[in-house]
């Protein structure tokens, strides 16, 4: 496969996996965590909370699709 065209499959896999982990990470519950009145805290982990695990998952889809064709 073309390195451009699965590098704009993977930023496209990442922003299809980012809408879905926000849906997701909704029910995760960062307050309890944190001590009352930390809102800006909460707002920072869960932006990065999400952000890395898209990330991570977006790697993963990837390896597995690029190992996949390895094999044929």
């Amino acid at each position: 496969m073309d390195p451009v065209l699965f590098s704009l499959f993977e930023l496209g896999l990442f922003f299809v996996l980012l809408v879905l982990n926000l849906s997701l990470f909704k029910a995760v519950q960062f307050d309890k965590i944190f001590h009352k009145g930390k809102a800006k805290e909460i707002q920072l982990i869960y932006f990065f909370t999400v952000i890395i695990f898209t990330y991570l998952l977006t790697k993963a889809f990837s390896f597995l699709i690029q190992a996949s064709l390895q094999l044929q």
